[in-house]
């Protein structure tokens, strides 16, 4: 058989029973979870993703991970990536006060209080 696909091997070498033995080992190493997103970064993802940037919430934060274990392995490049950040926050100008930002937050959940949620899956 030649088999010029990138596969290591074909799909033909095991068994179903063998192939779900197979993913039943990589999901017992693995981990799986729920994450919640705040509406900012929800709104973030949703355009990455009607963007084809990602096919699915799980690859994007996949890659989320990766970034996040690449940062750890590289301190010089994660401190470089706060002082840019930090340099960003001030360049954008001050903010608001703590005040201000707690009576919007409470201004909002009393809009909410009072409202019907939007539907779940808005994904």
């Amino acid at each position: 058989m030649n088999d010029t696909s990138d596969e290591p091997f074909s799909s033909d070498e095991f068994t179903p029973e063998q192939w779900e033995r197979i993913r039943a080992h990589i999901r017992a190493r693995g981990m799986t979870f729920e994450v919640f997103l705040p509406e900012s970064q929800a709104e973030w993802l949703r355009e990455k993703l009607a963007a084809g940037v990602f096919t699915d919430a799980r690859e994007a934060a996949f890659v989320a991970f990766q970034n996040m274990q690449e940062l750890d392995r590289h301190p010089e490049v994660h401190k470089v990536l706060l002082t840019a950040m930090t340099q960003d926050g001030i360049k954008s100008g001050p903010g608001i006060s703590f005040e201000e930002f707690r009576e919007q937050h409470r201004a909002q959940l009393r809009k909410y209080a009072i409202t019907e949620p939007p539907r779940e899956g808005n994904e």
